[in-house]
């Protein structure tokens, strides 16, 4: 930024940053995504343990996970923290289609990788 006086008057002119959205990607979010490119569902016997794999590898906690669900930010809209826990450690059981569908946002994976292990 540059500054320039005339008189009692101070004009200011800024210089135009590029946009954020062009910022280079974070060496954390570039590692994440290595990570996540190896945690595939075909790898895993259980459930559980692919989630719990994938939120590990995004680096999101259990509220995270709620939050992502969510539509709009209501809570009603997405899977509750109980649940996520319940699901992560295996004892929840199998999840019906809309808790399928709330854990895919959430996790922010295809539908697809959940159904092998519910089938």
């Amino acid at each position: 930024m540059t500054a320039r006086s005339n008189g009692a008057v101070a004009y200011v002119s800024e210089q135009r940053m590029p946009p954020t959205s062009i910022k280079a990607e974070s060496p954390l979010a570039e590692i994440s995504r290595k990570w996540l490119a190896d945690i595939l569902p075909e790898n895993f016997t259980d459930c559980h343990e692919y989630l719990a794999a994938v939120r590990l590898a995004r680096h999101m906690s259990k509220v995270d996970v709620c939050r992502a669900s969510q539509i709009n930010g209501d809570p009603a809209s997405g899977v509750s923290l109980p649940t996520v826990s319940k699901i992560e450690s295996g004892v929840y059981g199998e999840p019906g289609f809309r808790t399928m569908l709330r854990l895919a946002r959430g996790y922010g994976i295809p539908l697809t990788n959940l159904e092998r292990f519910f089938s």
